[in-house]
């Protein structure tokens, strides 16, 4: 019978006899959602029932009247029935008013859950229904039933159930990829480090027992570093070193990995744990290991393959900054410093330091602090090369030397520092302490004293140091004082140091100088990295100052304590102080540390700061440039740039100014190919820097910028985040610090921190280069290639008129040229010269008509790229592995095409193979090295070449050109221009590049 009113049923609900009220029920419920505006009359009825104790089906009206408050969007009341309603409500239902009530049952459980875990006090814990509870798991149950383990883990992670997120890990199949979802969720997602740490723990419980496969030392290993534990990274790397040589494989990438975190706090415990082992360690051949391995931890060779990449490869484009130097006015000393600077960042780490060389007298003519600038450079320019570092700048560290003076002195010191930055050396620092005391009378020294002592300690915690540091700071002089505090907050990098925050915060109240005050507040947000909650109590106290400027410093503490988490909370902040402070210095460094906050989910900034882009406050939109360029660091990320190139023309100097550099950063390293943008943008920084009528700001800006997108000559980026997740503590200071540029120009050198090579060095077992390892892109290779060089205009000559000639005169000369003809020789002879003329002339015409006849030729679909050359990110989704190749990658991992990866051979010692010429540093000759059975100087002078089609064997029997074919085989370019100069030897080498099967014996 079809229902058409709800009347006559709900007048069934008034009957005495409860038998009617059941029936009626049941049929309300059957057209509820069709008559729920007629049902909600009698709503006061239906709950009446479910409130009596003795009514049988009170369920089922409190499943009736959760329906009706569901449809008048009453949801907490909804759920507060259907709850009562017990197994009336059937969670796999699938209608939406199930689906709504579980959203909200979530969201309440979950919003309880966490408030409870932040609890300071029992008393501010709030009880949790255990209805609402059961409901929660029936859903956890039903998702593990469907096999929805990824939503188990989403929704036990906001609930804080380790339960549910080990039971959905360990259920079903594909483990690996859950744990891996599970990890990025934690570091992405999770707000609390203490329930991080939590998760992360679990995760490492779970690695352990899957420890079969290399990928799981990775995962853990990656657990580990998050957790900061290194002892449990010591066991791991000394116990994978001396299991077997494919395990030794696996710790000496995990040790890369390790510095590649930048985190010298981490890895100095872990370096001490492993050095205890190898005291204890009897065998030599495994203290050798072991030592090896704390050499890759220190940054040894890692910083010998970038030297010897950056050096080798350095495309730098001398005519830009030379172009630059040309085209600035020599009485603005802001901008002689930007060129220079310009050519210290295109240049950095590269080691070359020409420009400065070549232009000497330029250089010469700069005074007092420009020239502490023009000395600092060298720093940059040289980062890394610590083996030649003193002799660099022995010039100006002297103060004999006819070189020397107090500021390009100091400037030196301050270069000793950049060049050691972030590796501890006990000989520099007790340089630093030397001088520091024969030489510290004078501020300026003292200034760069102290830089260095900043950069080479970073993050060790040394007491001392800051003790010195301290003692310099409280004589009260601006300029030592400065580089004094900011000195103190990098050697306590990280270490939440109690005491020194305490002695800091005073300080700061009691001295008049800013740049004192100012320093000291960047060095508190130094000392709370990546302390989270901890920092809290700290930053409350330093944004209600009356002080602007710690109130500044505030806003760098809050982006320090959360780099790279994405934490609601500190956005919220950071986004509130941005709009509402009074101080614009307050509001500009709250935007730009939301860069900081966001550096592990870049495609998420663009959106949130685009209405902060079009504020009224010039600050504000500084602030927001300066975000994007920190955040989308060479991403070439469209929606920033929708965002920033509209500033160019904003109508405040400074705006202009950091929209020009943040563009700089978003693009560095980016193609034409990749974003057909970068040609018309670099032509615009050219006609800024270059107009006399634009503002100073801007063409320093575009001076810098022009220094950023060429970076490392050309190979350079910035790169927040490092292959194992975790923030990059010396790429994050470097940025911070190359902000404050703002106040002190020299603080541009900090950008140099923050550059790592782009580059595919893949090393093996030896920690060599193997010549014969290359990958594949499948991409033309003009989408990735470096730009052209600039050409330089060469001026025309102005072109001589031609005097008017008459009709007489040329009559005469007409006349005079026939009669010498017929006076002149008209014998064979000179038929014959005239021949020999017409002949090349018709030799040169049909050269000229082959070449445009002949087409171009088109240029290839995909590239072979060799070991030691540059990749750039965009690039890597192209990239496979050669299949020629006979080295692999230790696992398949998201990084493994990425700079310092360690690759397995294929071919074990001991087969009948060769090995392949290893280049240390890619140089251009190798030398074949003799192992393997089979490989050595009898077998090179007997070579057997079987040519496949032509049948039989060719015997070479002389042994000049059998070792010659022999290193050609085995990879060595140098043998093939050598075999070629042989003319016996031309068919041999005709044969091997075909492909034939070759054999040694």
């Amino acid at each position: 019978m079809s229902i058409t009113a709800a009347v006559g049923l709900l007048q069934g609900l008034k009957e005495t006899d409860v038998r009617f009220r059941v029936h009626a029920l049941k049929k309300i419920q059957l057209i509820i959602d069709e008559h729920w505006a007629e049902i909600a009359d009698a709503l006061m009825d239906i709950e009446e029932l479910y409130e009596d104790q003795g009514f049988p089906e009170r369920e089922l009206a409190a499943l009736i009247a959760s329906k009706v408050y569901y449809h008048m969007e009453q949801y907490d009341e909804a759920l507060r029935l259907a709850l009562e309603s017990g197994s009336k409500f059937d969670i796999n239902e699938k209608s939406a008013y199930v689906e709504r009530l579980i959203s909200k049952c979530i969201d309440d459980y979950t919003s309880k859950r966490v408030r409870n875990a932040e609890a300071k006090s029992e008393e501010e814990r709030e009880a949790i229904d255990p209805k609402l509870e059961e409901i929660v798991n029936r859903m956890f149950e039903r998702c593990l039933r469907d096999g929805e383990y990824y939503q188990t883990i989403g929704i036990a992670l906001e609930a804080r159930r380790t339960d549910m997120i080990e039971q959905a890990i360990r259920s079903g199949e594909y483990i690996d990829e859950k744990l891996n979802y599970t990890y990025s969720l934690a570091e992405k997602s999770i707000s609390s480090k203490e329930f991080r740490t939590e998760v992360l723990e679990l995760l490492v419980r779970i690695l352990k027992e899957r420890l079969s496969a290399s990928t799981y030392y990775f995962d853990l290993s990656r657990c580990y570093v998050s957790l900061n534990n290194a002892a449990e990274l010591a066991n791991l790397l000394s116990t994978l070193q001396l299991e077997s040589s494919d395990s030794a494989l696996v710790a000496l990438q995990l040790a890369f990995d390790l510095f590649d975190s930048e985190n010298q706090q981490l890895t100095s415990q872990v370096c001490i744990q492993l050095k205890a082992r190898e005291l204890a360690e009897s065998d030599p051949e495994k203290k050798k290991e072991i030592t090896r391995l704390v050499e890759v931890i220190t940054g040894k060779y890692t910083h010998e393959l970038y030297m010897q990449f950056l050096s080798k490869n350095n495309k730098t484009d001398s005519l830009i900054v030379t172009d630059i130097k040309e085209s600035i006015p020599q009485t603005v000393s802001a901008l002689q410093e930007a060129c220079i600077w310009c050519n210290g960042i295109m240049n950095a780490c590269t080691t070359d330091d020409s420009f400065l060389k070549n232009n000497l007298d330029w250089i010469s003519k700069t005074s007092n602090w420009a020239k502490f600038s023009c000395c600092s450079t060298l720093g940059s320019i040289h980062k890394g090369n610590t083996a030649n570092a003193m002799v660099i700048l022995e010039p100006y560290l002297n103060p004999s030397h006819a070189n020397s003076n107090p500021y390009s002195g100091g400037g030196a010191f301050y270069a000793l520092g950049l060049i050691h930055a972030n590796q501890y050396n006990a000989e520099v620092m007790n340089t630093f302490f030397s001088n520091m005391t024969s030489l510290g009378k004078n501020d300026v020294i003292c200034h760069g004293i102290c830089l260095g002592y900043g950069l080479v300690g970073m993050a060790t915690g040394d007491e001392a140091v800051y003790s010195e540091l301290k003692t310099t700071m409280f004589e009260d002089s601006a300029v030592r004082g400065q580089a004094a505090a900011l000195a103190a907050g990098l050697i306590m990098l990280g270490t939440g140091n109690q005491d020194v925050i305490s002695d800091l915060l005073t300080y700061a109240h009691e001295t008049q100088h800013e740049k004192i005050i100012r320093e000291i507040s960047l060095s508190l947000a130094f000392i709370m990295y990546g302390k989270e909650e901890a920092a809290d109590e700290l930053f409350e106290k330093m944004a209600s100052d009356k002080d602007a400027i710690i109130r500044y410093g505030a806003m760098y503490l809050l982006g320090m304590a959360y780099v790279g988490t994405g934490n609601k909370i500190a956005i919220r902040k950071l986004l509130h102080y941005g709009v509402s402070d009074v101080d614009n210095d307050v509001r500009r460094s709250a935007v730009t540390n939301l860069g900081f906050v966001m550096a592990r989910n870049p495609e998420k900034l663009p959106r949130m700061v685009a209405q902060l882009a079009d504020s009224y406050n010039p600050f504000v939109r500084y602030g927001a440039a300066m975000a994007l360029g920190i955040c989308c660091s060479g991403s070439a990320n469209t929606e920033a740039l929708n965002i920033l190139v509209p500033l160019l023309g904003d109508n405040n100097d400074f705006v202009r100014q950091g929209a020009i550099i943040a563009i700089a950063l978003v693009l560095m390293q980016v193609t034409t190919g990749v974003e057909p943008q970068v040609a018309d943008l670099k032509k615009h920084y050219d006609q800024i820097y270059k107009d006399k009528h634009e503002d100073i700001l801007c063409r320093f800006g575009a001076i810098v910028a022009k220094g950023i997108l060429e970076a490392g000559g050309r190979n350079c980026l910035i790169q927040l985040i490092s292959r194992l997740g975790s923030p990059r503590i010396t790429t994050v200071v470097g940025l911070v610090v190359f902000n404050q540029f703002w106040y002190w120009f020299p603080y541009i050198n900090f950008l140099s921190l923050a550059l790592t090579p782009t580059a595919l060095l893949g090393i093996n077992a030896d920690i060599k280069m193997p010549a014969s390892f290359s990958v594949i892109s499948n991409m033309k290779p003009s989408m990735f290639a470096y730009p052209a060089p600039i050409v330089r205009e060469t001026m025309k000559k102005p072109e001589k008129i031609q005097s008017a000639i008459l009709s007489i005169t040329r009559r005469a000369e007409a006349n005079a040229r026939k009669r010498e003809e017929t006076k002149g020789a008209t014998g064979p002879a000179k038929k014959e010269v005239k021949k020999e003329e017409e002949k090349k002339e018709e030799k040169k015409e049909d050269a000229k008509d082959a070449k445009k006849e002949e087409p171009e030729q088109p240029e290839p679909d995909t590239e072979t790229i060799e070991n030691g050359r540059r990749i750039l990110p965009q690039q890597k989704k192209y990239l496979r592995l050669n299949p020629e190749s006979r080295y692999i990658p230790l696992a398949k991992v998201a990084f493994w095409f990425t700079l310092g990866h360690v690759y397995r051979d294929t071919r074990a010692a001991g087969h009948r193979t060769r090995k392949a010429c290893e280049l240390r540093g890619g140089g251009e000759e190798g030398e074949c090295e003799e192992g393997g059975e089979g490989c050595g100087d009898e077998a090179a002078r007997r070579v057997h070449i079987r040519p496949g089609s032509a049948g039989g064997q060719t015997l070479i029997d002389h042994p000049t050109t059998a070792l010659l074919v022999h290193k050609w085989m085995c990879g060595c370019k140098c043998a093939v221009s050598h075999l070629r100069s042989l003319l016996f030897a031309k068919e041999i080498v005709e044969s091997l590049r075909f492909k034939q099967c070759i054999t040694v014996m």
